[in-house]
């Protein structure tokens, strides 16, 4: 497009952004971290569903309601306290979800919280509870149990190792947004 007084200046058609507009690297890892987090406390929703499903027959039968015909044909093993603590975890990633659109430190700190609270330590206790199963089996292959045809101890600590690693890269990544978002919220408190 011509211009009215000549040509343009050099540097000043648009071309030279490349060295002046960069995102900080904060902001960066920060939008990278939300992306992770999410998908980190979708899949502890999707796990939090399916222990659910697991502990339906016990919840049913508790609220009075009996237990259902279909209920009934499901071939699973009695409920121990460590899955009822842990289900509790989903009010905390809940909350770890509901931090991230606004970077509220506070739901975030109380997403870390519960998640240690309600989620690892009841994994913890799953893991000590378990292990002398795991040792019978592995030694004598022999279970207690049957988790629609599997050994459950197997099923089991297949479970505990996915939710002890998506708790534990759930509270490093609200680390890494906590560290980044602290950070801006001293750069707002400076002007």
């Amino acid at each position: 497009m011509a211009t009215k007084y000549g040509s343009r200046p050099t540097g000043t058609d648009g071309s030279d952004f490349w060295h002046r507009e960069s995102v900080a690297y904060r902001h960066k890892m920060s939008s990278i971290n939300k992306a992770r987090l999410k998908m980190d406390l979708m899949l502890q929703i999707v796990l939090c569903v399916l222990m659910t499903v697991r502990i339906l027959p016990a919840l049913v039968s508790f609220v009075g309601v009996g237990p259902v015909k279909q209920l009934r044909k499901w071939d699973l093993p009695a409920q121990d306290l460590w899955e009822y603590m842990w289900s509790i975890s989903i009010i905390a990633a809940v909350l770890g979800l509901r931090s991230i659109p606004k970077n509220e430190v506070f739901l975030l700190k109380q997403y870390m919280i519960g998640t240690v609270v309600f989620g690892l330590l009841p994994i913890i206790y799953g893991i000590v509870d378990q292990i002398d199963d795991l040792y019978a089996y592995l030694n004598e292959k022999r279970w207690s149990a049957q988790f629609f045809g599997y050994p459950a101890v197997i099923v089991w600590f297949m479970f505990l190792t996915a939710a002890i690693q998506l708790h534990g890269f759930g509270l490093y990544f609200s680390m890494q947004l906590l560290k980044s978002w602290k950070i801006n919220r001293t750069d707002k408190k400076l002007r």
